[in-house]
């Protein structure tokens, strides 16, 4: 049973279809969801809804709200009732879950309309519809910083502009806007955009900007605003064995390896799991990515998904770049980086990142039958089995977060090929090697990744000479937005060592 107020009052049954409510029924599922795990006194309740009655009106109304959702926890509490709800139990308290998290765009994807319409206007729900309200203005600033700090102002900027038209003395935004269009290239827009906030403000409300936008108006006239290297900037260009890899930023070469499948244009656009990162890292190093032969923007045929193949395609890459390299293995990538670590001289690999990875395939998924089932489903449903895998990278992820990152998968590869590296990653096995890494190495990995097992990564740790580890807190298999911070604190530092 759930229950929603981002928009219309609702509650859903547990196959998600909306339960039939009376007007009067859904007022008092209002003001008790306004009120959640607070008593509200039933005299409260009476003047909300009605303004005067006598109590059998509401005992009446609390029997029929009680019959109408059977699962409904309505607990008689003197002087009234106290509805007990999960944070996930309605839409509301998913909402401040994400925010907290740093997912603003996932929490911002569960509104509908206004916070409790029809009742935000009166005192059944106006408090806690203003303060959702709030927090949905500020999550959506959140998220438009967000884009602007990983090279997506162009992605950013029509639905900021209209929300700093709906919102025009929000300075936040005004503030966001003037860095979003002169990230673009666009600095008269954004010193014009200043001057009309300014009299606007000073017309209609008597003030002056604050002393930050001002700032931000002087940064922008002396061309000091800070400008990272952008994603959406990678200018993909080919190999000549038809391998298409990108290089941006600046700093020591690191060299991104490909995971189970991705995609360059899919990493650019800001979409795959990894692209915040990867973003971050460009103000540090000078990034190179890649695609596998018949994923993203290199093209198949594949005759060989097996570790030696993988290795092959890496070894183009390094020598594309030029020796030394770093090297970032994340997710199945960890294998290929070991064998080519192990192979190369201290010359060749200076430094190598292990992210939520492995050496030892059939050590590390000990379920053959698990992993059959998983490579079927893959291969025979790609729809379901992308949603599925979705759930495994981001655990108790919503319907609308489960569709993005299951549509990142599809937008990688077709079915035939995630399934056939899906096959080859359960199989790899690069674990003889370890001890032949001189190269320094760092690994990190979540304490709860349900994708790639913890025990996969402090095998690796354990096996490869003097590597530190560095266990991540959480359920998650990629770098979660609430840790980049420290993890690219941890990369950076280790590379510049």
């Amino acid at each position: 049973m759930r229950f929603g107020v981002l928009g219309p009052v609702r509650a859903y049954d547990d196959g998600g279809d909306p339960v039939p409510l009376g007007e009067r029924q859904r007022a008092l599922l209002a003001a008790l969801l306004a009120r959640a795990g607070r008593i509200v006194p039933a005299d409260l309740l009476i003047d909300l809804l009605w303004g005067h009655a006598r109590p059998a009106a509401l005992h009446s109304q609390i029997s029929r709200l009680r019959r109408t959702i059977p699962r409904l926890r309505l607990e008689t509490e003197p002087p009234g009732y106290v509805l007990r709800l999960d944070p996930d139990d309605w839409d509301a308290g998913r909402f401040d879950r994400l925010v907290r998290e740093g997912r603003s765009e996932e929490a911002l994807a569960l509104w509908r309309g206004p916070a409790y319409a029809g009742f935000a206007d009166t005192e059944i729900a106006r408090l806690d519809a203003i303060r959702l309200e709030e927090a949905r203005l500020t999550a959506t600033e959140r998220l438009h910083e967000t884009l602007l700090g990983t090279g997506r102002a162009a992605r950013s900027l029509p639905e900021l502009e209209a929300f700093v038209a709906g919102h025009p003395f929000r300075e936040t935004a005004r503030d966001l806007l003037m860095r979003t269009l002169y990230a673009l290239g666009r600095h008269a827009e954004a010193l014009d955009g200043y001057q009309r906030y300014a009299i606007r403000l000073r017309d209609e409300l008597g003030l002056e900007p604050s002393a930050v936008i001002r700032a931000t108006q002087l940064r922008i006239l002396r061309h000091e605003v800070e400008e990272v290297p952008a994603l959406a900037g990678l200018r993909p260009h080919r190999l000549p064995d038809g391998i298409a890899c990108a290089t941006l930023g600046a700093g020591p070469p690191l060299i991104v390896l490909p995971g189970w499948v991705s995609s360059l244009d899919v990493m650019a656009s800001g979409r795959d799991p990894r692209s915040s990162l990867v973003q971050r890292l460009l103000a540090h190093c000078t990034v190179t990515l890649y695609d596998r032969r018949g994923t993203g923007l290199s093209h198949g045929p594949v005759t060989d998904f097996g570790l030696e193949a993988a290795v092959a395609e890496l070894r183009q890459v390094i020598a594309h770049v030029g020796e030394p390299v770093n090297l970032l293995a994340m997710s199945e990538a960890g294998p290929v980086a070991t064998v080519a670590a192990a192979e190369q001289t201290q010359k060749s690999v200076n430094k190598v990142i292990y992210f939520g990875t492995y050496a030892d395939g059939p050590n590390t998924f000990r379920r053959p039958d698990l992993n059959a089932a998983l490579i079927t489903m893959v291969r025979t449903h790609w729809g379901l089995g992308s949603q599925l895998f979705a759930d495994l990278f981001r655990p108790g992820a919503d319907d609308a977060a489960a569709r993005h990152l299951a549509e990142v998968l599809r937008d990688s590869a077709d079915r035939e090929t995630a399934a056939a590296y899906l096959e080859a990653a359960y199989e790899a096995d690069a674990a003889h090697l370890l001890p032949h890494v001189t190269a320094p190495a760092l690994v990190l990995h979540y304490r709860g990744d349900r994708v790639i097992p913890f025990e996969g990564g402090r095998q690796l740790a354990e096996g490869l000479p003097g590597a530190r580890m560095v266990a991540l807190e959480g359920r998650y298999h990629l770098p979660d937005a609430t840790d980049l911070d420290r993890i690219v604190d941890l990369i950076t530092e280790f590379v510049a060592r």
